[in-house]
Parts: C-alpha cells; sequence; structure tokens
C-alpha cells in the first residue's frame, strides 16, 4: 500500500512540474488549447470580439483559426510573400488581420508586413520593410492605422489609414540593440504607446506632444527583464508581458501597473513562470491567451532537432481584485 501511495505521489509531481506555474493568489490556468499537428512554434496571436483567435507562426506564413469551441481550422496556407506571422492584429471594424512576416529563421528573403481579408482570407496588401528592417510587432489605434517596431532600427513605424508607405512615428538611439531591438508594442486608449528593448531588457513610453512629436521615457522598473516580448494594456491600465527568456529558459508572464502614483521603480509582478519562450498574447476582460512559442532549443548547440511533440496556446484566467 505504501508503495501504491508512493507512486501516486510521484505521479502527482511529475504533472505539476511539466505545467506552467502560477506564482500570483488571483490567478488560474485553463485547459491550454492544442494546436493542430502541423503548425508550429506560434507567435502572432488576436482575437476576434465573438471569441475567434487567429494564430501565427515563427517559421511559417500558415495562420491557425480557432474557434470559440476550440476547433482549429487552417485560415491562410502562407505563399512566397507571407513566410511567417511573428504578429497579428485584428482591424475587427475593417475586417482585415494585419501581421508581421520577417523571415527570422532564414534571413535571407526580406522582411515585410501584411494585411488580409478576414472574410476571404485574400491577400490585400504586403508592404516591405524600410532600409533592411525588421518588421516585429504591432497596434492598431481605432482609425485603422498601424503601428509597428522595427528590430534592426531604432524604430517605430506608422502606417496611417490607406497608406502604402510606412513613415517614422518616434526614433530613439536607446532602442539600438546589437542583436535584437524593438519587440514588442502596446497602445493605450489615451494613445500612449509602451515598447520594449528585446536584448536589452528595457521598456520605455512614448506619449504624443503637440506639433506630431512624440517624448519617449524609460520606464524604471523593479528588476531587468530578460527579453521582452508581447505587450498588451489591461483594462486597469496595467500592462501585461512576456518575457522570453531565452538565456536561463524562465519563461514568464509578468504585470506592471503603471497607473501607480509615485512609483519609481515600477514593481515587475510575475504572474505565471516555467513558461517555454512566451512571446505573445492577447486578452478580453481578465481572460489571457497566450502563445508558447516552445523556440528556445533551436538556439541551442545541439537542440536544434529536439522539436517539441505538441504546441499550445495557455488559457489564464487574471481575477478581479479588490
Amino acid at each position: 500500500m505504501l508503495k501504491y501511495f508512493l507512486a501516486i505521489a510521484a505521479f502527482i509531481l511529475i504533472i505539476a512540474f511539466s505545467l506552467p506555474h502560477s506564482v500570483a493568489q488571483h490567478i488560474h490556468f485553463l485547459p491550454p488549447i492544442e494546436l493542430p499537428t502541423q503548425f508550429q512554434y506560434p507567435n502572432g496571436i488576436t482575437r476576434s470580439s465573438d471569441g475567434t483567435l487567429y494564430v501565427g507562426s515563427i517559421i511559417s506564413g500558415q495562420i491557425v483559426r480557432i474557434n470559440p469551441d476550440g476547433k482549429a481550422e487552417t485560415f491562410f496556407e502562407g505563399n512566397e510573400d507571407i513566410f511567417a506571422g511573428t504578429s497579428l492584429r485584428l482591424d475587427e471594424k475593417r475586417g482585415i488581420l494585419w501581421g508581421a512576416s520577417p523571415d527570422f529563421v532564414g534571413g535571407k528573403r526580406p522582411h515585410r508586413i501584411f494585411a488580409l481579408d478576414t472574410s476571404s482570407g485574400r491577400v490585400l496588401r504586403v508592404i516591405l520593410m524600410p532600409d533592411g528592417g525588421f518588421g516585429n510587432d504591432m497596434a492598431i489605434d481605432e482609425n485603422g492605422g498601424v503601428y509597428l517596431t522595427d528590430s534592426r532600427h531604432p524604430r517605430i513605424y506608422y502606417l496611417p489609414p490607406g497608406a502604402s508607405q510606412l513613415q517614422i512615428y518616434a526614433e530613439d538611439e536607446r532602442w539600438r540593440s546589437p542583436d535584437i531591438g524593438l519587440a514588442g508594442i502596446a497602445r493605450s486608449q489615451e494613445d500612449v504607446i509602451v515598447v520594449g528593448v528585446f536584448s536589452e531588457g528595457k521598456l520605455f513610453k512614448v506619449t504624443p506632444q503637440p506639433g506630431g512629436q512624440v517624448l519617449v521615457e524609460p520606464i524604471p522598473l523593479s528588476r531587468e527583464l530578460e527579453n521582452p516580448d508581447g505587450i498588451q494594456f489591461a483594462a486597469d491600465g496595467s500592462i501585461l508581458l512576456t518575457e522570453a527568456a531565452l538565456k536561463s529558459g524562465e519563461g514568464r508572464l509578468i504585470k506592471i501597473n503603471l497607473s501607480t502614483p509615485n512609483q519609481d521603480p515600477f514593481e515587475v509582478k510575475t504572474i505565471a513562470k516555467d513558461l517555454n519562450t512566451p512571446v505573445n498574447l492577447t486578452l478580453d476582460g481578465q481572460q489571457i491567451w497566450l502563445s508558447e512559442s516552445r523556440f528556445r532549443h533551436r538556439l541551442i548547440s545541439g537542440q536544434e532537432n529536439n522539436i517539441p511533440d505538441s504546441f499550445l496556446i495557455h488559457r489564464i484566467i487574471l481575477e478581479k481584485t479588490e
């Protein structure tokens, strides 16, 4: 009997340590969404008002659509012009799915962004990055304009509604990195933008000023971040952010309340840990959908061919607190 109970206890421990861990009192994981077997290394993710998810890949132009019941289907197969989906942002009002398609793995094809018709999957636009840039992540404004980070040049671009040429919205040498520069970007309802410098572990706030100028300010943090990537604003004004953690492998989902008065530095709160290269997220109210790319092994010598058996989207409930 003792052996039986010990075996059960060991099994429970194995299961517990194989799943991401919540480290906050008011957080819990729902069962994850398993992606189709042929779909690998998820990254870009966005959600429509009816609960439909769109998920893009780091290594392929294929985009998966997941209905509210969890059924997944291929929305877009990818083609020679669209070969990745590191960011996906939905302009639901206009029926457009925007995405970033950098050749992160091959490194030979010019990076670009694209737009798809959500009703048909038809390609509406493909726009090459200026100056050989690396378009990484996106945010959409209420008019359908697109903000885009450049990981190679220290720039945020803006694509006005209907335009076909990217304009420099902000440029700052503090965003320059010898590795991967700007990555995640989020825009608040007050038109404030937060961006992360991936390899340097820093965050910045970009605030519009009169005359078309912007004010760029570093956000002081209680600790340095390890590869900040996807960012989203929560309803309470805080930001939710993924730490890809390429060196340590200790991927996290964190929360930073930027609306807390008199904070210097702002506290970095870990919501979930033990994630395998989390890269992007989308949210609705208190629920978070997070893409766990599981890509890190491809950057480690000798482990490049250790492809994970499955890929998934985590579902996390961030419960309201008083």
